[in-house]
């Protein structure tokens, strides 16, 4: 008897089992969440998470070795590979890798550089890893 029953106890068990997976889930519709979940998504993905969109946010703002896209113009060149870029917001110093070639840009051009934040405890500055002509 011990046999059959366990036998019937699976044989339910996988009955059971296979009906709840086979319902259709209720519960994560944006109509029944709490309002608190639906108005705003996880952080990171912007608001005030978002990455400084400008030098005075990258100065205020940017942590290092934080991502950033600016827009602005090399304005000065301040010796070996470093120089000044600005934007409508204020002015950083920015580093352009010696070992590559930037012929396609120029001082004054509206360009958008990509790089990282180099944030010291005396200075910060950003590491360009890539720079185009902006459009």
């Amino acid at each position: 008897m011990n046999k059959f029953t366990a036998l019937a106890s699976a044989v339910v068990l996988s009955v059971v089992a296979g009906t709840a997976f086979a319902a259709p889930v209720s519960g994560f519709g944006n109509d029944q969440a709490p309002a608190q979940y639906t108005t705003q998504g996880p952080a990171g993905f912007g608001g005030a998470n978002a990455a400084p969109q400008s030098v005075q946010q990258v100065l205020a703002n940017g942590y290092d070795d934080q991502r950033v896209t600016l827009t602005g113009r090399l304005t000065n060149y301040l010796g070996h590979d470093r120089y000044e870029f600005a934007d409508d917001t204020g002015r950083i110093e920015v580093e352009l890798d010696d070992d590559r070639d930037w012929s396609h840009i120029s001082k004054d051009q509206q360009i958008t550089i990509f790089g990282k934040v180099d944030r010291e405890r005396r200075y910060v500055k950003i590491d360009v890893k890539d720079a185009r002509p902006a459009q």
